[in-house]
């Protein structure tokens, strides 16, 4: 193992509850209650993505930039003030670290929402770069997501893992020929048994990764 990549929310941060009522939360702030399928019906699009989704199905007369402003205006206190690192996460990074292993973020969320959330909790140095799904214009249920990200690290993909709670994000992964840790998260709970035939380690934290074994042995 030379380097991984890690997904963002779900993974690293305690945060998919935030995103599962944020749609929500954000139609009710305008006199609209949200359908109970929503969720499902956004969970695997990127924030613009999803104000388009919402302007259409719901007719919202504002523009899909008013929607997203609005939408990031609630977020932005979360992941400035708020939300935290999933258990032994830190532990795992500062490991990994140690052992010149390279780490890079790809994610769904806009890069100035990660960056708050990062620097608060100062993490963001373990990382060479952070790629967004609005950045590479690839959402990341796309295999050429992955690899650009590849790409960037200049290693061959069987020499980097990836770190991953959404089984969509985990399938593209491993079309690009990535190999693939999965985190446990609530939100993809009615996923999980695909997820764990598809993905090579499955985990409930971060306290049961065998850094040593994936370092040595890949």
């Amino acid at each position: 193992m030379k380097a991984a990549i890690f997904d963002l929310d779900g993974t690293l941060l305690d945060s998919m509850w935030l995103w599962e009522k944020l749609a929500d939360n954000y139609l009710l702030s305008i006199g609209i209650e949200a359908p109970k399928d929503l969720g499902e019906a956004l969970k695997d699009l990127t924030l613009k993505e999803a104000c388009f989704y919402m302007k259409e199905e719901f007719n919202i007369k504002s523009t899909i930039d008013e929607i997203n402003r609005d939408i990031e205006k609630l977020l932005a206190d979360y992941y400035a003030n708020c939300l935290q690192l999933k258990p032994y996460v830190l532990e795992t990074l500062e490991e990994f670290k140690n052992k010149n292993i390279k780490m890079a973020i790809a994610t769904a969320t806009d890069e100035h929402l990660v960056s708050m959330a990062l620097n608060r909790l100062d993490i963001k140095d373990y990382f060479e770069f952070i790629q967004t799904a609005e950045h590479v214009g690839l959402n990341k249920s796309k295999p050429e997501f992955f690899e650009i990200a590849i790409d960037r690290l200049g290693l061959k993909p069987e020499g980097i893992w990836v770190f991953e709670d959404a089984l969509h994000c985990i399938i593209s992964a491993k079309k690009a020929g990535l190999k693939v840790v999965a985190i446990k998260d609530e939100s993809a709970s009615l996923d999980i048994e695909k997820i764990k035939e598809v993905s090579d380690i499955y985990i409930d934290n971060f306290s049961q990764l065998e850094v040593d074994r994936l370092w040595k042995n890949y």
